[in-house]
């Protein structure tokens, strides 16, 4: 008889315990089937790229075929010539900026001592929007990954040894972005 007592607390304690793990679980998987736990909701939105170039704002518009508009500044010590941009990521597809679309930003528009690319001077900076050639309709938030290609703007010289410089000495920029698509 006393053997069946210690069974019956036994058995009410794991019982008891049971039904309250089980409560704990239903809550925990409703909270995660409704996005509560969602770490991308969690994240703050960010735009980092190395240390020398800086990404002070940034947008991505799905309006159109999307867009992604950011605003760089240039702390590298010496001007630069920045070549191309290229944003890529999960709902991010065809963010590409190339060297022409990148002389367009220039003043007048045209290329800078005969070097083609966007021409950002120590401390300045400035805004490119990179059209895509689609933006997923997504809510929440995505991350892409930037990648920067530039020359140091290459002074003295005649306009064809400046334009083979920049070529020959291209350097690549990698940066993260985590948004949300608006």
């Amino acid at each position: 008889m006393v053997m069946k007592k210690k069974a019956q607390a036994a058995m009410e304690f794991l019982m008891t315990y049971g039904w309250a793990i089980l409560v704990v679980l239903v809550v925990i998987g409703a909270l995660a089937y409704f996005g509560v736990l969602n770490p991308q909701n969690l994240l703050p939105e960010k735009c980092t790229l190395p240390m020398g170039l800086y990404c002070r704002d940034h947008l991505i518009s799905s309006a159109g075929n999307g867009s992604i508009r950011l605003r760089l500044e240039n702390g590298m010590g010496q001007g630069i010539m920045i070549r191309s941009i290229n944003v890529t990521g999960d709902v991010l597809t065809g963010c590409i900026l190339d060297t022409a679309g990148l002389t367009a930003l220039n003043e007048g528009g045209a290329a800078y001592n005969s070097i083609n690319g966007w021409h950002l001077a120590n401390g300045d900076s400035g805004t490119v929007t990179i059209t895509c050639t689609s933006v997923a309709s997504f809510a929440g938030k995505t991350k892409g990954d930037i990648t920067i290609t530039y020359c140091s703007d290459t002074p003295g010289g005649d306009a064809g040894e400046r334009d083979q410089n920049c070529a020959d000495f291209i350097h690549t920029m990698e940066g993260e972005l985590m948004a949300r698509v608006e």
